[in-house]
């Protein structure tokens, strides 16, 4: 906990934000009495450590303010300069082309958050603007890149699963960014869209019931029963594989979409979980699934045409 907050706020001090919240039960979306305490730091910093063992061992969940605040209100208007930049994975990963972070926490199985330490300060403004571009880069979770942003603390338990696995911080480095290296390293962001980031509109007129009869046979148990074998690192892996088997079948979109959000089907329990969420979540994952699938079906074009010259040379 402490190597994590040196890393990421370094001689950098304000006030530091953690919230935390009760969950009814394991798999519960919601959180009963929130609560926020704010520490000086790094003067306090020890008191804040202690707070955090003491709610997580209360049973309670403990985030933090992902970056430092200049009054007692965890509010955009109150943010600090920003010393890291950070993106909530949500399952998603660095690209290899990506910088690498200099610190990883996995906040859960199969789902990190990732931390680039920058070499100076950057005000809110720009640090915001740079963890927007590199959550698109990697097509991380669009909402946990913004000012205010609340990750979770490593040491604590995630209690959203029966077995409160404990968070940690699975890798930390000394590296750091220069930050107009850092942006010049990811695409910008216009709008709400990053260039080539491919989405997919849910069809106006549902198509019914999707034809799996044309699936593999691991496509179409995966559609039907989720992750039962436990092949995938998250459920968003889970869901990019089923999408991208069903195009390799030659399901069209609206298909895809069909299949992806039939309530009998196991694969639409991220869907569901995500509420209002959930036609941005499958949006983004049945775009990236749609424009991979098209990728490779030209490689395999041109790999049969190659062959083809050879012969007929």
């Amino acid at each position: 906990m402490k190597a994590l907050w040196a890393h990421i706020f370094g001689e950098s001090a304000g006030i530091l934000a953690i919230f935390s919240g009760e969950r009814s039960g394991p798999g519960s979306k919601h959180l009963h009495d929130p609560r926020t305490m704010y520490f000086e730091f790094p003067q306090e910093m020890r008191r804040a450590e202690k707070l955090c063992r003491h709610l997580s061992d209360e049973g309670r969940e403990v985030y933090q303010c992902a970056h430092l605040l200049t009054a007692k209100r965890r509010v955009k208007a109150f943010a600090a300069s920003l010393t890291t930049c950070y993106v909530d994975g949500d399952g998603a990963k660095p690209t290899a082309n990506m910088p690498r972070p200099s610190a990883i926490v996995a906040s859960s199985p199969g789902r990190e958050q990732y931390w680039w330490r920058l070499s100076r300060p950057v005000g809110p403004e720009e640090g915001e603007d740079l963890n927007r571009r590199l959550a698109y880069a990697m097509a991380g979770d669009l909402s946990g890149w913004d000012l205010t942003q609340l990750l979770r603390v490593p040491g604590t338990r995630n209690h959203k699963y029966p077995d409160a696995p404990v968070v940690e911080l699975a890798h930390l480095s000394g590296n750091s960014y220069d930050p107009a290296e850092l942006a010049a390293s990811v695409p910008k962001v216009h709008g709400r869209r990053a260039p080539g980031a491919v989405r997919s509109a849910r069809p106006e007129r549902a198509v019914g019931v999707a034809d799996l009869s044309r699936l593999s046979v691991r496509t179409r148990e995966l559609v039907l029963y989720g992750d039962r074998e436990g092949r995938y690192a998250s459920r968003s892996e889970a869901d990019f594989a089923a999408c991208l088997g069903m195009f390799a079948a030659g399901l069209e979109e609206a298909e895809v979409w069909a299949a992806m959000t039939d309530p009998t089907h196991a694969i639409s329990e991220k869907f569901r979980g995500k509420g209002r969420a959930g036609d941005r979540y499958l949006s983004l994952t049945i775009g990236k699934a749609a424009a991979k699938a098209r990728i490779s079906g030209a490689r395999v074009g041109r790999s049969r045409a190659r062959r083809v010259r050879r012969r007929v040379a």
